[in-house]
């Protein structure tokens, strides 16, 4: 693999099926597989993972074209994802099952592992989770990639990626660790956002998110893919300010939590990037679902 940046990778470089992944992990003890969401990078969850190393097998990874995994060429879809979740852990040799945590969009990725790998599947935590109760696709979805893929080359071309890559960060993420950023943190993110097949990965798996709604609802639906038997917890980040947009989120997230038969939690104060904002306290909910008996 060419070098991407100067800076030694925190974790490894493993061929994971088809691609070459950027994984880490890390302590010993029930396995928690931690998933950012849309365009998410292993960085964002370093305090959490902090958190739970110490009695847990913690493991992260970068989709491809994210953090420091090498782009792929390939469309995500739940099935995809779910499968690259278990190709993870069965390259780390790690065959038992795990806990799932999904944010954002990667709630559709853990929700597909445990449906479509119940015996791999030990609990699931959804993160203010991507929800849509009947999606429906707007426009043609080869349409929508083609003018992403011109659109993500046009901005680094043009030097404007280079120029706001940064800037869209703290627009999109507003969240900052209770310790704040570390300086090897901001050098990953300037340098990691400046790369134009991120930009582009990025835009395919945002015009990928409606045809992977419908697709988790077609697993949802069908009588072969069930949910298994588990523990699973729906947090939902609150700023502490309430809004209009705040209580329907909230109503949003707690249906999600009674329609898969889950408990309902609430991280305030909190941004859509929960993990950094309160890493500590998501670690105990996620602690909650690797103990012997959670629901008692």
């Amino acid at each position: 693999m060419p070098e991407l940046f100067h800076v030694k990778p925190p974790g490894e470089i493993l061929q994971v099926g088809e691609s070459r992944l950027h994984v880490l992990a890390e302590g010993d003890g029930p396995v928690v597989v931690l998933c950012g969401g849309l365009a998410g990078n292993w960085f964002d969850w370093d305090d959490c993972a902090r958190h739970l190393q110490s009695d847990h097998t913690v493991v992260r990874f970068d989709r491809p074209g994210f953090g420091l995994s090498e782009p792929s060429s390939d469309v995500p879809t739940v099935r995809g994802e779910a499968q690259r979740i278990r190709d993870v852990l069965d390259t780390l040799g790690l065959t038992g099952p795990a806990v799932v945590v999904g944010h954002s969009i990667a709630g559709f990725y853990a929700e597909g592992f445990a449906r479509l790998f119940p015996d791999r599947a030990a609990g699931m935590l959804l993160l203010d989770s991507s929800a849509e109760k009947e999606p429906k696709r707007l426009f043609p979805r080869d349409l929508l990639l083609i003018a992403s893929r011109a659109a993500a080359a046009s901005f680094s071309t043009t030097g404007l990626q280079r120029l706001l890559g940064t800037t869209t960060r703290k627009i999109l993420n507003q969240s900052v660790p209770p310790s704040g950023s570390s300086e090897a943190t901001l050098e990953w993110v300037r340098k990691i956002y400046r790369e134009p097949h991120y930009l582009e990965a990025a835009m395919i798996e945002y015009v990928a998110y409606t045809d992977m709604a419908l697709e988790l609802t077609a697993l949802r639906r069908s009588s072969k893919h069930p949910l298994p038997d588990i523990d699973l917890s729906v947090v939902a980040a609150h700023t502490g300010h309430t809004t209009p947009w705040s209580i329907a989120w909230m109503a949003k997230q707690q249906k999600l939590a009674t329609y898969l038969g889950g408990s309902f939690h609430v991280l305030r104060p909190a941004h859509h990037h929960a993990m950094i904002d309160q890493p500590e306290e998501l670690a105990n909910l996620i602690r909650r679902l690797t103990q012997p008996n959670p629901r008692e």
